[in-house]
């Protein structure tokens, strides 16, 4: 029954954490090309970016840097996240992580599998986890945690750049 809530929790949170929780604009406007930006100007405004598209797998989407939602306040804790061909490295204030992403799938739906190990400390209940995403720029990982647990933290990042 303990299994059955924290897991209904733990999604709840990742849900939260993946959509923004609460707007983010922090009061700024998007900037606008002025009046007499040229057509090739507004065009390279308008190209994609170098990030992958959202309609490529997971594994495809979360290539590149990404940098925690939230500051880290612990030893144990993950601040940068860097996504390159399937190898993954993960640094937070004295932790210096390695480790693989998988592809995976979990009911039909796109479901990479991370694993980490980590040097400089406590993982902090990492160890192995799964990775989802929410657009381009929203990547949570929602970590197993010790065996007989609960369940791990999750790992919240917005991309970096």
């Amino acid at each position: 029954m303990r299994k059955a809530v924290h897991m209904a929790v733990t999604s709840v949170i990742v849900g939260l954490v993946v959509s923004g929780c609460g707007g983010g604009d922090d009061g700024k406007k998007e900037s606008k090309p002025s009046g007499g930006a040229t057509k090739a100007t507004r065009a390279a405004q308008q190209s994609p970016s170098s990030a992958p598209s959202a309609r490529g797998t997971i594994m495809e989407r979360s290539a590149g840097s990404w940098k925690s939602i939230v500051a880290a306040k612990s030893d144990d804790d993950l601040a940068t996240l860097t996504i390159a061909d399937g190898k993954v490295t993960a640094k937070g204030p004295k932790l210096d992580c390695t480790g693989t992403l998988e592809p995976g799938q979990k009911g039909g739906e796109d479901e990479p599998s991370l694993t980490l190990s980590c040097k400089g400390g406590s993982d902090g209940g990492r160890g192995r986890g799964t990775v989802g995403m929410k657009g381009d720029d929203a990547l949570a990982i929602n970590w197993k945690g010790p065996e007989g647990g609960f369940g791990g933290p999750v790992d919240s990042f917005r991309r970096a750049g």
